[in-house]
């Protein structure tokens, strides 16, 4: 497969938004400090949702994290030419999974 295939040429394209927007997600989370703060809390119930607030904003970061570096797998894949295959048994990913999530390294039955 060569990058200038239209299904593959397509598929690069969203990976490469996809990195763009995790990226720039990431860069406002970094921007924004979202820890509890003890002297800004007017009480125990404010502390709590705003420790609430600040957890639910890591596993956001953790997750786009993750899909982060899968997209970037993903691209590392179109470059080598073992996009669309899946990593573990080798068999051709659907197409439907890859418009779904362009960053699956497994067919649905190795991702199970």
């Amino acid at each position: 497969m060569t990058t200038d295939d239209g299904p593959l040429a397509t598929a690069k394209a969203q990976l490469h938004q996809l990195e763009q927007e995790l990226s720039h997600r990431l860069e406002e989370t970094d921007q924004s400090d979202s820890r509890p703060k003890m002297d800004s809390a007017v009480g125990r119930l404010t502390f709590m949702d705003e420790y609430q607030q600040h957890q639910m904003a890591e596993h956001g970061r953790r997750n786009a994290e993750s899909q982060l570096a899968r997209v970037r797998a993903a691209l590392v894949r179109v470059e080598d030419g073992t996009y669309g295959k899946c990593a573990r048994c080798g068999i051709d990913i659907p197409p439907e999974r890859l418009e779904y999530m362009p960053e699956a390294p497994f067919c649905i039955q190795c991702q199970g």
